[in-house]
């Protein structure tokens, strides 16, 4: 994947990026199902008396969205949002075997993660803020002004970030090939092969590529 990270994030971030190709897309097994209710389980118990704003991890995810001058507070980090619903007890949405699998990794490291249809996907992607009016539909949102999102684009134009990802790249059961993307913060070092084997797993498939890189 021909990547490129804009300044604002030197030093702030660290992405993983994974393409994978022959993926299968399903209803989540129950197994799947049962991972992802008992990591909710576990982290609603280890941070239910916590200040979520200042555990480590979330506090420099948020960092980063300073970066690009976006307010975390109002656009919270999808990895965020999914901690919240399960120290609230709301329980987690099951979408797709897919889509699963990366919230399961979004809430077990507490790192937002962006899942793509790469067929959709137009190369060069650059990773830098949302300018003026740019936008594009949330998946399971309104149209969003994308100004100072740390956003995604491709040749199309905006396609993903780590608050919500597009409608243009979303993963349904037609998709069979995947870039899957890890926003971390500076220093993190990303699991790539234990993501791959899990989404293997479940999901079938192969890696094309995959890579750390960033400050």
């Amino acid at each position: 994947m021909n990547l490129s990270i804009a300044p604002e994030f030197n030093g702030a971030a660290q992405l993983g990026i994974i393409e994978m190709k022959g993926i299968k897309v399903t209803e989540s097994p129950d197994e799947l199902k049962s991972m992802l209710d008992a990591l909710a389980v576990r982290v609603a118990r280890q941070y239910t008396d916590a200040p979520l704003g200042e555990i480590d991890t979330v506090r420099r995810i948020r960092s980063i969205f300073h970066r690009s001058g976006l307010d975390p507070t109002r656009y919270r980090p999808s990895s965020e949002s999914l901690l919240r619903r399960a120290v609230k007890g709301k329980g987690l949405y099951f979408i797709n075997s897919v889509v699963d699998l990366i919230n399961y990794f979004s809430l077990k490291t507490l790192c937002p993660m962006g899942l793509y249809d790469s067929a959709m996907v137009r190369p060069p992607v650059e990773w830098r803020p949302g300018r003026e009016g740019e936008s594009y539909e949330g998946i399971g949102r309104d149209r969003l002004n994308l100004d100072h999102f740390p956003l995604l684009v491709d040749g199309e134009g905006p396609f993903g970030s780590p608050i919500s990802d597009s409608m243009r790249t979303r993963v349904t059961e037609a998709c069979s090939q995947i870039l899957w993307i890890t926003f971390a913060p500076a220093g993190t070092t990303i699991a790539l092969g234990e993501m791959i084997e899990t989404m293997q797993r479940f999901n079938g498939g192969e890696a094309v590529s995959s890579i750390q890189y960033g400050s």
